[in-house]
């Protein structure tokens, strides 16, 4: 996991300009308004607006696109999968009302940051799907991560101030429930990608990694970017 952990921090230290807040809330939106509309996770994705301060006015505007009060594209969830610098896995998780702009879009971030794209199914496998709940760590960080595998989750790590946990998707409805009923204060809550395996990659490679996938996350259309890289 500490490939994920580490392009975690990554994008927290990036911080969050007036343009990129504006992406943010953009992408957050789009999430809010799919998982209206499909009728689920959409309490993950209010969770995560709110985290994010987005107001409550604009997160209801998005929810009325999604449940047919309003006018909205027809955004559709997509998975591309590539090999990034230094032969690293790179998965890129979309949510898209046109598919060839969104393509079009990923190639021209790889034809200047490398990478080629791969055949479906070739890096996926390498990935495990999994609920995230990140926590405040706490006095105790230990105390913490000791709670969050008592309630089931499959994996703890620690991350500076916050303590992240892993569980399966066909229980992480029920594992959010049980976190709520013990107070615990959760930061941020997601479905994503986990990398079985994390992989060594040059210092040189790595830079290069992160300059690609900092360009896949910066897309309108991209909603995650995971890589089974160790970025140390």
């Amino acid at each position: 996991m500490s490939g994920h952990s580490k392009w975690s921090q990554i994008k927290r230290k990036k911080g969050l300009t007036d343009v990129k807040r504006g992406q943010l809330f953009s992408k957050l939106s789009k999430q809010l308004t799919v998982a209206a509309r499909q009728g689920l996770n959409l309490d993950m994705a209010s969770a995560a607006a709110r985290a994010a301060n987005m107001s409550r006015e604009t997160i209801d505007r998005a929810i009325a696109k999604g449940i047919g009060h309003a006018d909205g594209a027809d955004f559709k969830p997509a998975l591309y999968e590539l090999y990034g610098p230094g032969g690293a896995g790179v998965l890129v998780e979309v949510l898209t009302d046109n598919t060839n702009r969104t393509l079009g879009e990923i190639r021209a971030v790889i034809n200047r940051h490398g990478g080629t794209l791969a055949q479906t199914g070739a890096v996926q496998y390498l990935f495990d799907r999994r609920g995230i709940v990140e926590v405040a760590a706490g006095p105790d960080a230990e105390t913490t991560q000791l709670i969050l595998i008592e309630l089931g989750a499959v994996d703890v790590v620690v991350d500076a101030n916050r303590v992240i946990a892993y569980e399966i998707p066909e229980n992480f409805a029920t594992f959010q429930t049980n976190l709520k009923q013990r107070g615990i204060d959760v930061l941020e809550t997601r479905l994503g990608w986990i990398p079985t395996l994390t992989i060594p990659v040059e210092v040189s490679a790595t830079k290069q990694l992160i300059a690609l996938m900092e360009a896949l996350d910066d897309l309108d259309d991209v909603v995650a970017v995971e890589t089974n890289a160790d970025l140390g």
